[in-house]
């Protein structure tokens, strides 16, 4: 195996794991533990190390580990309520996050690393929005469209606020991030420099 190879495996392995240390965090800390009643966690922090893997390493990687991190999510929530919600609320949720991969280049511009965060993150809500009206329509209100029971009264609420501190914190911390990576030789150290944005 090549050493840039592993050093990406590793990448990705470590990213994970943080991601399920924040997935812990937000499930048992109180004050942090705000969840919707079939599932959501109003503090979508574990979205943060994916979107990274993504933006470091490309698609691939990204995929991989949004749908890695999916599985572990399951084991965390511990019950699966349909099969189609294997897909919907963990695989395809968190792998549509590692699509931050497409958008490489926008780790170095500030303004549009946004954009890209918060795209990625309409995905993930647009995923578990189709969710919830498939398989947990029988949860909205009597007379209340399953669809917009799931994509405006459930769902919309708890991704906004995710999107939003998810985005907060990455701008945060993208720039350490970045240095990060390029004392592992994962980002070309004179690319980024000259591409960053002022």
């Amino acid at each position: 195996m090549k050493k840039n190879e592993l050093r990406k495996i590793t990448f990705t392995s470590v990213f994970v794991a943080i991601a399920f240390v924040f997935g812990l965090v937000t499930k048992y800390v109180p004050g942090l533990n705000l969840e919707m009643p079939q599932g959501g966690s109003v503090f979508g922090f574990p979205m943060i190390p994916i979107i990274f893997i993504g933006f470091i390493l490309g698609v691939k990687y990204g995929i991989l580990g949004g749908i890695l991190y999916g599985l572990v999510s399951l084991m965390l929530d511990g019950v699966l309520y349909h099969w189609a919600s294997l897909f919907l609320d963990y695989l395809i949720a968190f792998g549509v996050l590692g699509l931050t991969g497409l958008f490489k280049e926008k780790l170095h511009h500030p303004k549009q690393f946004i954009l890209v965060v918060l795209f990625v993150a309409f995905l993930r809500y647009l995923s578990h929005g189709l969710s919830g009206a498939l398989i947990f329509g029988e949860f909205a209100p009597e007379g209340m469209n399953p669809w917009f029971y799931s994509f405006i009264v459930y769902n919309a609420p708890y991704m906004l606020t995710s999107a939003v501190l998810t985005t907060i914190v990455s701008v945060l911390i993208r720039k350490k991030i970045i240095v990060l990576a390029e004392e592992y030789y994962l980002l070309d150290v004179s690319s980024s420099s000259s591409t960053e944005a002022k």
